[in-house]
């Protein structure tokens, strides 16, 4: 019966070990995937910066040759590419945040500033009831997390179609977001700027909607 007990918790010990090995396997090959595809989601990131960039140069190429409704179908296909970057980088915030991510972080945010200046440019040019926000935001801040799901709500519902929002994190170190911030006071955040006049602090979506 002893020798029976015995032949149990060996076969027990080596299930066992047998059990983690797999499990420590499965753990590596899972994280290698995960790392594949973080790597392949900043790739396809990277493409799109690179074609979003030229196309801002075709658009700058056409200089004022071009008609407001080309011009307005135009800025709104390359802003609703930024966004969509910047959508997919936050969504990598948590995954990833080694120097490729810090560096395409840095591209996007010029991005950003290029898509700003150029909606507003839009927005003189041809009169346009577009409303176009500069939104400045950190990691962690849980009134950013706020602020944003009041930018979306507005985007998707009041002002669907109207309201063009561009996202910069404050901490990205860039000469040209340093310049922005400096120009707006920007040393907090949540910090939007509306129409060239900044606030302070999360603010209200009636606020927003009175001010835009």
């Amino acid at each position: 019966m002893k020798r029976y007990t015995k032949k149990a918790y060996v076969f027990a010990a080596i299930l066992s070990l047998v059990l983690y090995s797999i499990g420590i396997i499965t753990g590596i090959y899972i994280q290698k995937q995960s790392q594949n595809s973080v790597e392949a989601r900043l790739e396809q990131i990277q493409r799109s910066i690179e074609n979003t960039q030229l196309e801002y140069l075709y658009i700058n190429s056409l200089g004022e040759k071009i008609s407001c409704d080309s011009f307005k179908i135009l800025v709104d296909e390359t802003t609703n590419n930024v966004w969509q970057i910047g959508d997919e980088l936050v969504k990598l915030e948590s995954e990833s945040n080694n120097e490729k991510f810090v560096e395409l972080k840095k591209e996007y945010s010029l991005l950003s500033i290029r898509a700003w200046i150029l909606n507003n440019y839009f927005k003189n040019k041809c009169n346009s009831d577009d409303k176009v926000i500069l939104y400045f935001y950190s990691i962690p801040c849980d009134q950013c997390i706020i602020q944003g799901k009041i930018l979306d709500d507005l985007r998707e519902n009041e002002l669907k179609g109207k309201l063009k929002v561009f996202v910069l994190d404050i901490n990205v170190e860039e000469p040209m977001v340093e310049l922005v911030k400096k120009t707006y006071k920007i040393n907090g955040t949540p910090s939007i700027v509306v129409e060239n006049k900044t606030f302070y602090g999360l603010v209200e979506k009636n606020k927003i909607l009175s001010s835009v």
